[in-house]
């Protein structure tokens, strides 16, 4: 009766923790340090900032720039994420880096417009994809990833317990290479949701694969079975809305989106992003923390296996029983 009630109690928590994660992160979402480049003299983007400020304290971060090529520059780099022209009268977004951060800048500078009688032309630099007119399957792309990342160092230490490291490593990276293919050919070719930059789609989702793999499969080698819960507690209802979700780490509780630029889904769905739709602007970030938490599932993987208590007591039972 007591392990029902365990079991019980167990599952609820889990419920509670992924409803707990997810709409806690999701559920308001309020723009934080939302960087937008303005091309004005400093009188009238000190004006703006004032007035924004006002509006919603730290929902924006405006920078002048001196001219608009400038400020385009910074958009396609990933810098900011909308580009003021005020006395022009028009706004420039990029709705593929971030529907929602289209359209809250959006919202709030034509209102701002509106309040002051005048007009404000958006003009959409660069667009969603017609495969993704909502903007959402990046963030469902980079689950698709995790999951065989998972699953495949869970079947390899089922299937192939006793594999030394150099031959795991191998099978961890040719299964992620298979596994990216497939999913960026899925992707790009088939369903059009990411279409135009194959071959640096495929090198990013290999790479999310291989990191999810190494690390779960570190996890198990050192904390035995549970290791693969706790890599799945870890990428999933964590990683991911704290990476912000559909919404974008800026519109997520600011100390959960801290948490989230160091795990690797947020900035592995950055790197999705930037490859397919702006060149593979800004990589450097999001690639040191993939790098990172693959080079902690390679140290775990070299580290020495994990003993089974049951196996320590029959050794000691042995050792006595031999005297």
């Amino acid at each position: 009766m007591r392990k029902i009630i365990a079991l019980l109690a167990a599952v609820t928590v889990l419920g509670m923790l992924f409803a707990g994660s997810f709409l806690g992160a999701l559920h308001k979402p309020e723009p934080h340090g939302v960087p937008v480049a303005v091309v004005a003299p400093e009188p009238v983007t000190r004006h703006l900032r004032t007035a924004l400020d006002q509006r919603g304290p730290g929902a924006f971060e405006l920078s002048g720039y001196p001219s608009e090529q400038a400020a385009r520059q910074a958009l396609l780099d990933r810098d900011v994420e909308a580009v003021l022209l005020p006395q022009e009268g028009r706004l420039v977004v990029a709705s593929a880096g971030g529907r929602t951060a289209a359209t809250v800048v959006t919202q709030v500078f034509q209102s701002a417009a509106q309040a002051q009688g005048r007009s404000l032309a958006v003009e959409d630099a660069v667009p969603l994809p017609p495969g993704d007119p909502g903007g959402i399957s990046g963030l469902f792309y980079v689950l698709s990833l995790v999951i065989p990342g998972i699953a495949l160092a869970v079947l390899l230490s089922r299937l192939a317990p006793g594999l030394g490291l150099a031959a795991r490593l191998g099978v961890l990276a040719a299964g992620s290479l298979a596994a990216g293919t497939a999913n960026a050919w899925l992707a790009d070719v088939v369903l059009g949701a990411l279409p135009g930059a194959f071959g640096g789609l495929v090198a990013v989702s290999s790479g999310i694969t291989l990191t999810v793999a190494l690390v779960a499969a570190g996890l198990m080698k050192v904390v035995g079975p549970g290791g693969v819960g706790l890599a799945a507690l870890l990428f999933i209802p964590i990683g991911l809305p704290a990476g912000g979700g559909p919404l974008g780490a800026r519109f997520i509780p600011e100390w959960y989106a801290a948490i989230g630029q160091f795990l690797p889904i947020g900035p592995g769905a950055a790197a999705v992003t930037n490859v397919v739709h702006f060149d593979g602007a800004t990589l450097a970030r999001p690639l040191a923390v993939l790098g990172g938490w693959a080079l902690l599932g390679l140290v775990l993987l070299a580290l020495p296996a994990r003993r089974p208590v049951g196996r320590d007591v029959r050794e000691v039972r042995d050792a006595f029983a031999a005297r």
